[in-house]
């Protein structure tokens, strides 16, 4: 049953590899945490809530899919006494980026005055607005309080996500656990921690 487990793991690992495209993601890792002690999770009860006192809706995407995704690794959920505390976070903003024009110089002709030089032209620059969006999940061991691991995903917001958010959650947290290399119970990963 493990051996299953770590094949997973790991096939879901090559597959988000092989994505050329997608969101930026890091991680990091408490190098005294022992994974071997996790096998159960939760979500805080103010998980990813700010001033909302209540779930959104991104919320609950974001809920389901770092569910999946730990369960798919062999933890299980436990609301009284979990392994792991959860806790996420959701951030976008409104981004600029801009490039000035380019100029590129004209050349004369082969044949000595046969020919008038040509000027050359212009590229020009331009200005991209755009909304950037991050997801970051915090795994904190429930004994101690201390955070064992936090993945982040950033990427742009478009219309493709806009028009199907729950691919897009979904696509965010599938990457970002796509870097988390450990399953249930075992400290020993099953593909090199990743940054």
């Amino acid at each position: 049953m493990n051996m299953v487990k770590i094949m997973m793991a790991g096939a879901m690992a090559m597959l988000l590899s092989a994505c050329a495209t997608g969101p930026r993601v890091y991680t990091d890792a408490d190098p005294a945490a022992d994974f071997s002690r996790y096998r159960t999770f939760a979500f805080y009860e103010s998980a990813g809530k700010s001033d909302e006192k209540y779930a959104t809706l991104h919320g609950q995407r974001i809920e389901d899919a770092v569910s999946a995704a730990l369960e798919a690794r062999g933890y299980s959920v436990d609301i009284n006494t979990p392994d792991i505390l959860i806790n996420y976070h959701l951030k976008t903003e409104e981004k600029t980026r801009t490039s000035p024009p380019v100029y590129y110089g004209g050349y004369y002709g082969y044949r000595s005055g046969m020919y008038v030089g040509w000027p050359g032209y212009v590229e020009p620059g331009y200005v991209d607005n755009y909304t950037e969006g991050t997801i970051t999940v915090d795994m904190v061991d429930r004994r101690t309080d201390q955070m064992i691991w936090e993945g982040t995903a950033i990427g742009r917001i478009d219309s493709e996500f806009r028009n199907n958010p729950d691919l897009g959650v979904r696509n965010a947290v599938a990457a970002i656990f796509g870097k988390y290399p450990y399953v249930a119970g075992s400290s020993v990963p099953v593909m090199p921690a990743a940054q």
